[in-house]
């Protein structure tokens, strides 16, 4: 395509070829020409920019300083440290929860049948991945979100635990577990039965566990020995404090393995079953007493069923 165009006073003509490769190194010229003009107004207006308002000029172009830079790290590297450490006092607790669930599950168990413990699996947190330092807002607020959620979420474990824990306390120290290690047989349960001497009605105050002779007998809560010696009833009688003003008596024993005013642990070894005193044979007669009067040992042991 051909432009013809008339200038000056002669009227002189004038001709241009106009292709389509003119026209697309116009074009591209023409571009070339804007962009080197707005990059020069951007370099001069941010040069200016920063020599009158350098904050302004580091805001819209993200320019940090080197110290400015070390401040986010370390601002980074501050909120890491104290997740990390959430993470880590979350796993303790949650160790501890796991301590007292195993406590409470042995503490259930029923007398007469065998339970397995529950297997519980392991938590953990989360692995937290270093963070580029850079001046993202949102990740700042993520962060700052995260550590303030951590720091609630164990403060209501810290909570739980300590209200666990003081219930499983409460329970061990109640003589609420079986005086007899492993598979039990009840022989005479607590209230009216025959006497085994004169075959009449009488009064049974405690519960008969049938066991071969020098079978273990244990202590059935956390407490102190009150008293160890022979009695011409109850022969070789062991009794134990507990808190809550609970008392627990184990009789017929063949020997005893702790001394007066010694602390016993719930499950601990305490004596051996004999045929002591008043008895017909190898057996624990065993009571429970709540404030000095005794009471159906049923009545606080789990699982206890009573047989006459």
């Amino acid at each position: 395509m051909q432009i013809f165009w008339v200038s000056g006073p002669v009227g002189k003509i004038r001709r241009l070829n106009l292709t389509l490769k003119n026209l697309l190194i116009g074009i591209g010229g023409f571009a070339l020409a804007l962009i080197f003009v707005g990059v020069f107004l951007q370099y001069t207006g941010f040069q200016m920019a920063i020599e009158y308002n350098p904050q302004l000029a580091r805001k819209l172009g993200n320019v940090h300083t080197a110290v400015e830079l070390e401040n986010l790290s370390a601002f980074y590297r501050q909120k890491l440290v104290a997740i990390e450490n959430q993470v880590i006092t979350y796993q303790s607790t949650v160790n501890e929860l796991q301590i007292s669930n195993q406590k409470l599950a042995a503490l259930a168990t029923p007398l007469l049948i065998q339970k397995e413990k529950p297997s519980l699996s392991s938590a953990g947190g989360p692995f937290i991945t270093p963070v580029r330092s850079t001046n993202n807002p949102s990740l700042m607020n993520a962060l700052q979100d995260s550590l303030q959620d951590m720091k609630h979420g164990n403060e209501h474990l810290k909570k739980l635990t300590m209200h666990w824990n003081t219930y499983v306390s409460w329970l061990e120290a109640r003589p609420i577990g079986s005086p007899i290690e492993g598979r039990i047989s009840i022989s005479s349960g607590f209230g009216k039965r025959l006497d085994p001497f004169k075959n009449s009605w009488s009064e049974h105050l405690g519960v008969d566990f049938q066991a071969p002779q020098g079978t273990s007998i244990v202590a059935s809560g956390i407490g102190f020995v009150s008293k160890a010696e022979r009695d011409p009833i109850y022969g070789n009688l062991l009794v134990i404090d507990h808190a809550g003003g609970f008392q627990s008596r184990y009789a017929h024993t063949s020997e005893f393995l702790v001394s007066l005013g010694e602390k016993v642990q719930r499950g601990q070894l305490v004596a051996k079953v004999g045929t002591t005193g008043r008895s017909t044979g190898p057996h624990l007669h065993y009571e429970v007493l709540k404030e000095g009067k005794l009471i159906d040992p049923s009545q606080v042991l789990i699982g206890h069923t009573s047989a006459r």
